[in-house]
């Protein structure tokens, strides 16, 4: 079923219950012989939906749950950045796929990377390319509704109306939204206790783990440099606490980048690329199946080229043996020229090592170091290096820019590579900065909010830590430490003046974990101290046989208990003091409530014990004694 924006029907259809039904593909695009080439790759067995601007894109998001959205980024006027971070915002879970030229795909090269960008398609393109693009994206999105259908979702955010909606995703394009951070959905830690540093040392050192591999993530180091990437690190905090769910969803995210890695690298056609990816998801501990799937793929595109190949050669075979007459230098260079230009072609600019257009480059200079066509192609080949590493620096695959930029040596000028050595650093430190500044943010934020120390990893002290931890001298520090530890010292104050002593403890061990300390930590510590040894003293009861009576009372028995021949017991609690006065007198129990209760605190209220005495001195102590009463 297909559908235009010239069809007055179009919108009156979407008026049926989507439930079951779901819309896979919506296409905006003002380009005919793109959308022809779509329908033309889906034929008929999936329903494809076009609409001309991005707000009718929104009146089918109102209408039902749309799977997927195909953006041709020139019908979005230069704004498909801000209109992807507004979209992905309201509606997680739709499978973006992203269509334009090569400048197009390095200004989305952040979203990309990021995962709110799903695919890019590089225009134009064949019917058989495209069909392999919209059934990855469906793939994709059906593995989403599985994974939900298995795993209970968290509660999410309640959806905004309709009407925000269908004027949202154009007013989109004029507002610039940020993306925010994914929440770790780890449970609540327990805080260490400050005095036992021992066992605080490995949840420290969990703790940097886990800094350093979100770091490698966002910066899309998943597999490079050695010993500071997301794959290692993950598997690190997973060897040390297996049932970490920070680590299994690290390495999840990882292998899910590692795989659309080797999936792009395929449907771009880019086969020595994708066959490294899918050896590095197989090492990464990928499930076996989707690499098995990824890798007959693979086969099945090599043998497509190596029939490309076979007939290229028969054909150069042939204009040889029509053109005898040409030079020994000329047979040799021509053949590994137009192997190096075909190479280039399909994007194996580096790899495998002897068959990729550098290697093709490199031999015609050595069969002929003086044949200008030769060093033409290497001047071409040096561009497109260059031009590879700064696509992977704007989209922050540094491990990618650095392989480029260590394979463009003896191709490329000295100076262009060192230029790009320069890029990438900056680029890398640059990364460091927004990571850290983010880091800074998200901080201040949950101050603001009061999430001091929950949820786990998503509060004041842990993104306080963090930023510590890689950058200890950062001058925003103090006034934060002030702030954070000001705030956890008000909490334990206000725990104690309701009595909840062990509240009270708890904060002011958070504020010990993060070295705070003032005159009010001071003063609620040393009040904490008092309180409690208050309540322990009203709780720990001497017997009354242990103690020595100097003068007794008897209760005078009430009169309606006379007159009703009631007789009974009151268990009384006391304190004895340093001079042996009776004081503090309180019923624990008895036996009839209401009725000898008075006059057993009288009575007991005026005796007197022989002072208590420890070390030498008298000290007060809490006593119980049943007083019973019975009639003659």
């Amino acid at each position: 079923m297909l559908a235009s924006d010239e069809d007055g029907s179009t919108f009156d259809a979407l008026k049926f219950s989507l439930a079951s039904d779901i819309v896979e593909l919506v296409v905006l695009t003002a380009d005919d012989a793109f959308l022809q080439t779509l329908r033309e790759a889906l034929g008929g067995s999936k329903r494809l939906w076009h609409v001309p601007s991005a707000d009718k894109v929104s009146d089918l998001l109102v209408a039902g749950q749309v799977g997927i959205v195909v953006l041709d980024v020139q019908a979005l006027n230069d704004n498909a950045r801000v209109f992807v971070e507004q979209i992905k915002r309201q509606f997680p879970d739709l499978v973006i796929v992203a269509a334009g030229h090569r400048d197009d795909e390095t200004s989305l090269a952040g979203l990309i990377s990021a995962g709110l960008v799903y695919r890019f398609i590089h225009k134009p393109m064949s019917p058989a390319r495209a069909k392999l693009f919209a059934e990855a994206a469906i793939k994709k999105y059906e593995d989403q509704r599985r994974r939900a259908a298995e795993t209970p979702r968290r509660k999410s955010a309640s959806p905004a109306s309709p009407v925000w909606l269908i004027g949202g995703a154009a007013a989109a394009l004029l507002i610039v939204g940020g993306i925010a951070w994914m929440a770790h959905r780890s449970s609540i830690e327990e805080p260490a206790a400050p005095a036992s540093n021992e066992a605080a040392k490995p949840a420290a050192l969990e703790s940097t783990i886990l800094a350093r591999a979100a770091a490698a993530l966002a910066a899309n180091r998943l597999t490079e440099p050695a010993g500071d990437n997301a794959l290692e690190l993950y598997l690190q905090l997973q060897a040390r606490n297996p049932a970490d769910s920070n680590a299994r969803v690290g390495l999840a995210e990882v292998h899910e980048r590692l795989l659309a890695r080797a999936e792009n690298a395929l449907l771009e056609e880019r086969l020595d690329e994708a066959a490294a990816a899918i050896e590095t998801a197989r090492k990464s501990g990928v499930e076996s199946g989707r690499v098995a799937f990824l890798t007959a793929q693979l086969a099945k595109s090599r043998d497509q080229v190596k029939t490309a190949q076979a007939q290229v050669q028969q054909q150069n075979r042939v204009r040889t043996d029509v053109h005898t007459e040409a030079k020994p230098e000329e047979d040799h260079v021509t053949p590994l020229l137009t192997l190096a230009a075909q190479r280039s072609a399909e994007g194996h600019l580096l790899e495998p090592d002897r068959d990729s257009a550098r290697y093709y480059v490199q031999e015609a200079l050595r069969a002929d170091p003086q044949n200008a066509a030769a060093a033409d192609a290497k001047r071409a080949l040096a561009g497109r290096l260059m031009e590879d590493a700064r696509s992977a620096i704007d989209r922050r695959d540094f491990a990618r820019a650095l392989f480029v930029i260590e394979g463009a040596n003896g191709i490329a000028v000295p100076a262009n590579i060192e230029a790009a050595q320069n890029l990438l650093a900056a680029a890398r430190k640059e990364a460091d900065v927004d990571a850290r500044s983010q880091l800074l943010k998200n901080a201040n934020e949950r101050l603001l909010q009061d999430r001091l120390i929950e949820p786990a990893n998503d509060n004041a002290k842990y993104f306080y830590l963090t930023l510590k931890q890689l950058e200890p001298g950062n001058p925003a520090l103090t006034s934060m430490l002030q702030d954070l530890g000001t705030r956890l010292t008000t909490k334990a104050r206000r725990a104690l003046i309701l009595g909840q002593l062990d509240a009270a403890r708890s904060w002011l061990d958070e504020v010990g974990s993060i070295g705070f300390n003032s005159a009010e930590v001071s003063s609620v510590q040393h009040d904490l101290d008092a309180a409690v040894a208050q309540q322990n003293f009203m709780t720990t009861l001497i017997p009354a046989n242990q103690l020595t009576p100097l003068k007794t009372v008897q209760p005078a028995y009430p009169v309606k208990a006379v007159n009703g021949k009631i007789e009974g017991w009151v268990d009384v609690e006391f304190t004895v003091a340093e001079t042996g006065k009776v004081k503090d007198v309180s019923v624990r129990a008895s036996s009839n409530p209401g009725v000898f209760d008075d006059a057993a605190v009288k009575a007991v209220a005026q005796w007197r014990y022989k002072p208590v005495l420890r070390d030498a001195k008298p000290v007060p102590v809490r006593s119980q004694i049943r007083v019973r009463f019975t009639l003659p």
